[in-house]
């Protein structure tokens, strides 16, 4: 009873006129402006994020096809330098007697080395834009023509039309009593390296001046012969370039049909080709164009081979 009185007297005063009471404060949330300010802050950072992304993919990207080209040309390049460490073996001097030098006319067994399937003339003609040797670059004993040709993009040789360009490689076994470049000796050409850009035609004011268009266009619409005019090294360069046993460039072209003694080294040749250089310049296709600057990349490959039997 007097519990229950307690208990009436307490909720009578807590009921009184006055009284103060004790309220738990209510939580209060974010505002509209602290919204936005935090969407645009995020906006910000995620648009920093996204951008580095996108710009390291084109980078992976551009630069995964200069690998590929790189690896295209790479191949084509040894190849090149294998066959001509072949040129001119077996070579006459292997078999005559009496002869230090074997000329293209020495006579050997009755045919003219230059016309003897039995033995390489070697090097036989070379320009700014072909190639043509003779060797056993198989190995098998067997003495073999070997021609290597730039054709524009009609396949035209020379090339006068527009580029992208193609090198051309034929293998053919040495046919006997006829001479290097006679037609009975010119093979099929079966291997090629496409989108060459360097014409190597010597023409013009300067050295390697007048180099073919490049047909086609950019990934962002404009030609490829406007964008690359002001790149001259793109087009103009040699393909092909000869040079002696002190290093100078050799003139040409030189052949061996019309006498040219450069072809014809001897132990006391002082001016004679010792080796060649093969430059190629591959530009991408305009799908594998760089898609940050929209440009199509450019591979200089450069080859040197030493005619070890010249």
């Amino acid at each position: 009873m007097i519990l229950a009185n307690w208990y009436e007297r307490d909720d009578r005063d807590m009921n009184r006129p006055g009284r103060r009471q004790i309220r738990v404060p209510r939580q209060a949330g974010f505002s509209l402006l602290e919204l936005l300010i935090v969407v645009a802050i995020l906006t910000i950072v995620m648009t920093a994020v996204f951008n580095g992304i996108n710009q390291v993919t084109q980078r992976s990207q551009a630069e995964q096809v200069k690998v590929d080209l790189t690896q295209e040309g790479r191949e084509f390049v040894d190849e090149f330098e294998r066959d001509l460490h072949q040129a001119g073996y077996p070579n006459c001097r292997m078999v005559a007697t009496g002869s230090a030098n074997c000329p293209a006319d020495y006579t050997l067994t009755g045919t003219p080395v230059a016309k003897n399937s039995a033995v390489a003339a070697g090097l036989v003609y070379v320009s700014s834009t072909r190639v043509v040797f003779e060797g056993d670059v198989d190995g098998d004993g067997v003495v073999d023509t070997v021609w290597y040709q730039l054709v524009d993009s009609a396949g035209n040789y020379p090339p006068t039309g527009t580029c992208p360009c193609t090198i051309q490689r034929g293998q053919k076994q040495k046919v006997n009593s006829y001479y290097p470049l006679d037609t009975q000796q010119q093979p099929n050409f079966t291997q090629e390296l496409q989108n060459v850009v360097n014409s190597g035609q010597p023409s013009g004011t300067s050295q390697y001046g007048g180099g073919l268009s490049i047909s086609g266009s950019t990934a962002w619409g404009a030609t490829n012969s406007a964008y690359y005019a002001a790149i001259s090294s793109f087009k103009d360069y040699p393909v092909f370039q000869a040079y002696d046993q002190n290093g100078l460039i050799i003139s040409m072209p030189q052949d061996l049909s019309a006498g040219s003694t450069l072809l014809n080294c001897s132990a006391t040749s002082t001016n004679c080709v010792k080796s060649i250089r093969l430059t190629i310049n591959l530009l991408a296709t305009t799908t594998n164009a760089d898609m940050k600057t929209k440009i199509r990349p450019v591979m200089t490959l450069v080859g040197d081979a030493r005619l070890v039997n010249n």
